[in-house]
């Protein structure tokens, strides 16, 4: 309102019932969690003038309520078919004074563009009071607020334009029937991990069916508006993500098999590889300078979860007591030599694990695992301060990771190329990520030299995979030299050399070696062409362990758990990602069998937080927290309780189970999910 002091009777216009109604309908526009959306109207508030009465106009000529028309008057809402309202404006519930005024404004945004993503910078929009008088002004949602530490309302409503773009882009560039046989090769499950991407695809499907349910081109561009406003994170960035290049093999016409194995190489789990160099120095300081811009300061310390944290079971045993553990003496961390145990009875039943939680769990008393997979082996860990923001992106603070790798990468890469993963005397796999040319070399100990330019041995031993030599380019690449039987007895000395630097200068690497079944892993950094590092030395006698010369490695012996022995289960949960309403499937589906006395021994360094679980505004420093978690030791082991054998959607499970129920006991053989 006009605050000079000419006289304007305004007793009859029924203000304070215009300000009340307006207020009123915005409430409803954005109930539901509605977006607002700029449009390219301008000059409203001369058409707000323009139609009020002669007399009226100096008196409401007020530079508040100006404000707030001019910088909120357009506003809109859009629905699922594109079509917009006005968010501020509706004639029907406004008084007769402004009615001609609230109709002509109304018009007016109905008949513009959308241009833009509205993030509220605060709760109130407008000045609502100055002095005596009161002024046009509306709240919206705290939800709606922008929530961003590290940018202003501007900055993310800039970033939502170059969403839009991209993503319209997108839709030109992928059809529907792409979108959909992408939805359906994801959703046959036999594309490696393709829960991880199966949302984005149906997103993008869906998407492509609203556009075309409509033939109006401002309706169609208003719907990508929408898609833009409400995705998850990410979600938009279509084609630099893994669904890109699904899109793209299928677009191309490429076979079926070889869209499989592009997508399996892709999606690679073994997050701890996917920064090809260390972060600078100028990195390092500005992710310090996130961190505590987004009070993440005591956040990324982690420690191992306890089993009385786990807020959510499947099952659980209330038969007994769980075992208490011996007090700890001088010589408690060493495992005594086991009992021969007689070869375990065949499962006298296969069955899903689907088939298994709705059978057999229901009524189970006292169900114990067969331990014979180590690379299954996997504990949960959380915050270590609980007052910490949480880091990922759900809405609780636990992760896990398995002993063997998040999904077991190594195994499913040698069997991939045709290399020979399971029942050999040696195996040492070398992985890594890019086009870089690592070798895996073996000196063996009759002086014999095992590498690409001679891959085998008089006794048997064979580099049966040699990857990015030559011509050769794979991007998720796997070295393996093995012998099945007859290893000779002595002197071996497994290295890596660097023999052709393809990324950033250094290569982030790690090699499993296999010894009579049990697993020992090196992880390091090839820096640079020709760099040359030996990972295992040691002395091999016929039956026995190795003595490995370096202690820069990790062993089965870090878990408390002796293999091909029965464990009792103390509890059945999913991983984390599942537990709360709002579930995030993308990040895996998972079953956890929680152990009793089964713990990890070793510091987890490395395995604290894997970035692909952590929230968005964490990816631009991924590089300085993969080195952080690198060489941060995970706290409280000898309090982890929560650790066990985990399986997933991706993978087959050969999981011998012993249940006992109404006092009889069965073996059964859970061979996968469902």
């Amino acid at each position: 309102m006009n605050m000079t002091k000419e006289v304007y009777n305004n007793a009859n216009d029924r203000y304070p019932e215009f300000l009340k109604n307006l207020k009123c309908y915005f409430e409803k526009a954005i109930s539901g969690n509605k977006n607002l959306f700029r449009t390219n109207v301008c000059d409203l508030f001369n058409l707000y003038l323009d139609n009020l009465p002669v007399e009226a106009r100096n008196h409401y000529n007020c530079s508040s309520c100006k404000h707030f028309i001019e910088r909120f008057g357009g506003l809109v809402t859009i629905d699922e078919n594109g079509i917009i309202a006005s968010a501020i404006w509706d004639e029907d519930i406004t008084p007769p004074f402004f009615k001609a005024a609230v109709s002509a404004i109304k018009s007016e945004v109905l008949n513009s563009k959308v241009i833009g993503v509205f993030i509220p910078s605060s709760i109130v929009l407008g000045r609502p009071r100055t002095g005596e008088w009161n002024h046009l002004s509306v709240e919206v949602h705290s939800e709606m607020v922008n929530s961003s530490r590290l940018k202003t309302a501007g900055q993310v409503m800039a970033e939502k334009l170059e969403e839009f773009k991209m993503l319209t882009n997108t839709l030109l560039d992928y059809s529907f029937d792409t979108a959909k046989q992408a939805v359906l090769l994801l959703q046959s499950e036999t594309l490696y991990r393709s829960d991880r991407v199966l949302g984005i695809a149906e997103w993008f499907e869906s998407l492509h069916e609203k556009q075309n349910r409509t033939v109006n081109n401002n309706q169609k561009t208003n719907i990508v508006w929408l898609a833009v406003a409400s995705a998850p994170a990410g979600f938009c960035h279509i084609r630099s993500s893994m669904i890109g290049t699904l899109l793209d093999d299928i677009a191309s016409g490429m076979p079926v098999e070889s869209v499989v194995r592009r997508f399996a190489e892709k999606m690679n789990p073994a997050n701890y590889m996917r920064s090809q160099s260390a972060p600078t120095q100028n990195a390092i300081l500005e992710a310090e300078k996130i961190v505590e811009k987004l009070g993440l300061t005591n956040a990324l310390q982690r420690r191992y979860a306890t089993y009385e944290e786990i807020p959510f079971y499947l099952w659980e045993n209330h038969s007994e007591t769980k075992v208490v553990e011996p007090k700890k003496g001088v010589f408690s961390s060493i495992l005594p030599k086991g009992k021969t145990t007689s070869r375990v009875s065949l499962p006298n039943t296969v069955m899903t694990w689907d088939k298994f939680k709705r059978t057999i769990l229901p009524s189970a008393e006292i169900i114990e695992v067969l331990i014979d997979n180590p690379s299954r082996l996997m504990a949960l860990v959380t915050a270590s301060d609980e007052t910490a923001p949480n880091i990922l992106q759900w809405s609780n603070p636990f992760s896990w990771y398995y002993h063997g790798g998040i999904d077991g990468e190594i195994k499913r890469r040698v069997e991939n190329a045709g290399g020979r993963y399971e029942n050999n005397e040696i195996r040492a796999s070398l992985i890594w990520e890019g086009y870089t040319d690592l070798d895996l070399h073996c000196v063996t100990p009759h002086g014999e030299h095992i590498y690409y330019g001679d891959k085998s041995d008089k006794f048997g031993g064979w580099l049966d995979i040699d990857m990015n030599g030559g011509g050769h380019r794979d991007s998720s690449p796997v070295e393996n030299i093995r012998w099945s039987e007859n290893a000779p007895v002595g002197h071996y000395r497994f290295y890596v050399h660097n023999y052709c630097e393809r990324g950033k200068g250094s290569t982030p690497f790690k090699v499993e070696l296999e010894v009579n079944g049990k697993t020992y892993s090196f992880i390091g950094v090839a820096g640079g062409e020709g760099y040359v590092t030996d990972v295992f030395e040691f002395n091999y006698a016929k039956g026995q362990q190795p003595n490995i010369s370096n202690n820069s490695y990790s062993s089965d012996d870090s878990w408390s758990v002796q293999l091909n022995n029965f464990i009792r289960v103390n509890g059945i949960t999913t991983s984390p990602n599942l537990w709360d309403e709002v579930q995030v499937p993308h990040s895996g589906s998972h079953i956890f069998f929680i152990l009793d006395g089964v713990k990890d021994a070793s510091e987890g360094k490395g395995r604290g937080f894997f970035n692909e679980t952590l929230k968005s505004e964490l990816r631009q420093i991924r590089k300085t927290l993969e080195a952080y978690t690198a060489t941060t030791a995970i706290e409280g082991a000898d309090n982890a309780t929560a650790c066990g054998v985990g399986y997933s959607k991706d993978i087959d499970w050969n999981l011998t189970v012993k249940v006992t129920a109404n006092n009889s006991t069965r073996i059964i053989k859970i061979d996968r999910w469902d």
